[in-house]
């Protein structure tokens, strides 16, 4: 498990060690959701596969080429989201984004949900929010994510 720390040395270090060694690169032999992501601006891909056991996310992979932010970002979405239903997983999405975009933490969410949209490591990705240019980087896997979700299977 990632141990979280404050500060922007940390975003350095978790990037780079992750985009380096992502845990989740790879494909899955069976999976039932797919959803590919594409920036034609700075040309990075992901490709995020699922499988599902009783309306939970059993097993994530990604495949991606582009910078190391998009990497780690891809890498650390698939930690966090193994285990969580589809809703869950989205809301997280949704909690990630809000974290790249708002000047001050995103809100709590209500319910359920509060404990498991709990950004943990992916908060690293904070310092982002100076680098406009960079978040749709960070964003790419969730986008992917999103797409693979949309779908009723492969």
């Amino acid at each position: 498990m990632t141990q979280v720390l404050e500060g922007s040395a940390l975003y350095d270090q978790l990037i780079v060690a992750r985009s380096r060694a992502p845990l989740f690169a790879g494909r899955l032999e069976q999976a039932e959701k797919v959803g590919n992501g594409k920036n034609p601006l700075c040309g990075d891909k992901t490709r995020v596969e699922l499988a599902l056991d009783h309306n939970h996310i059993s097993q994530v992979r990604h495949q991606t080429r582009g910078c190391a932010i998009c990497l780690a970002a891809a890498d650390l979405m698939a930690e966090r989201i193994l285990g969580l239903s589809p809703a869950q997983a989205l809301q997280v999405g949704q909690r990630f984004s809000a974290l790249l975009v708002e000047d001050t933490a995103p809100a709590t969410v209500e319910g359920e949900f509060e404990e498991i949209a709990a950004l943990g490591p992916l908060k690293a990705f904070a310092p982002l929010r100076a680098h406009r240019s960079r978040i749709r980087c960070a964003e790419l896997p969730w986008a992917a994510l999103k797409e693979a979700l949309s779908h009723d299977d492969v």
